[in-house]
């Protein structure tokens, strides 16, 4: 039979991982500030700058708690305590770092959501099922961190968890991916219907489909994090803390480096940094016989770009770097 991992050194181990993506989240997220004090223009961007310092804030206290946490295992403690104290997740440093992770996760899917508000047409109808899961998955994930923090006697327990915090942490997950895998496709997919109706013979397709596929790799990526995380906690191990320290980061990173893939012109199709795409209106994405809509309307494909029908010109104009730039 396998033995089990000390904690002292599983949680060591989780720590300097995490320490490892955060150096990456530093230089990934110095790069991003770079690229978009560089582009102050349009009230996107300017929204783009607080949102990224306070993902970036987040994951930086993050790692802040759990070097105090090392310290206080290791250095405050009494010798061979430091398994026992990592054991105890109902320590403040534990629920600290569990606010923060929360907190980290919620502002990247209300993102995430935003951007897809953007991409079509900001149309609210689109938005209401991702809010809806999104209000679930935050209300569970604090109710089951209230749970953990302050936990009452004689609750039922499965495993090494209370059995209450362990099906809220489930909706909790199934809901993150829900909507990171369900709205990232949406985006995808809205993206591909640009790049289907400019036509593969014009000069906007590929950085259409570039962008597709920038936000499918940065969709997969924190997806896929997510899950194995899910797929160690219903095995019912205590390795799902650890696996929260390098996720974290990973929810930092990916929005941070979809701007500086972009803004260091390292985007699939991208011709320049600063390509703008003039297409004919007949070729424009939004048609009235398709969509039902007005030529003069503004669709913003995503944050900080826009595809604008400027009236009575006749072109589209897509601002190329701002619509992968605004991706994250």
């Amino acid at each position: 039979m396998a033995t089990a991992v000390p904690f002292d050194k599983m949680f060591l181990t989780s720590i300097w991982i995490e320490t490892l993506l955060y150096g990456l989240n530093c230089a990934v997220f110095g790069t991003a500030m770079y690229v978009l004090i560089r582009k102050q223009t349009g009230t996107s961007n300017r929204f783009l700058i607080p949102v990224s310092i306070f993902l970036f804030s987040l994951s930086t206290g993050y790692v802040a708690v759990s070097f105090r946490q090392l310290l206080e295992a290791f250095i405050y403690a009494p010798a061979g305590g430091a398994s026992a104290y990592f054991k105890t997740q109902t320590n403040p440093l534990a629920v600290t770092k569990l606010v923060l992770y929360s907190t980290n996760v919620t502002a990247q899917n209300l993102f995430l959501i935003w951007r897809l508000w953007g991409v079509w047409n900001r149309k609210w109808w689109v938005v209401v099922l991702p809010l809806a899961m999104e209000i679930v998955h935050t209300i569970s994930e604090f109710i089951a961190i209230g749970e953990g923090a302050v936990p009452r006697p004689n609750q039922r327990v499965k495993g090494d968890f209370i059995l209450i915090i362990r099906q809220l942490s489930i909706v909790n997950w199934c809901m993150d991916l829900a909507i990171n895998i369900c709205v990232t496709a949406a985006i995808a997919f809205r993206l591909w219907q640009m790049a289907k109706t400019v036509g593969s013979h014009m000069p906007g397709h590929k950085q259409f489909l570039g962008i597709m596929r920038m936000m499918l790799e940065s969709g997969l990526l924190f997806a896929t994090a997510t899950l194995v995380t899910v797929s160690i906690y219903l095995s019912g191990s205590l390795d799902t803390v650890n696996a929260i320290d390098g996720i974290i980061q990973l929810a930092t990173i990916t929005p941070l480096l979809i701007i500086v893939r972009v803004g260091l012109g390292l985007t699939y199709g991208q011709q320049t940094r600063d390509t703008e795409v003039d297409v004919p209106s007949k070729l424009e994405f939004i048609t009235r016989s398709r969509l039902g809509r007005s030529t003069n309307d503004e669709s913003e494909v995503t944050d900080s770009t826009h595809v604008r029908t400027r009236p009575g010109a006749g072109m589209s104009d897509f601002d190329l770097h701002k619509v992968e730039e605004s991706s994250v």
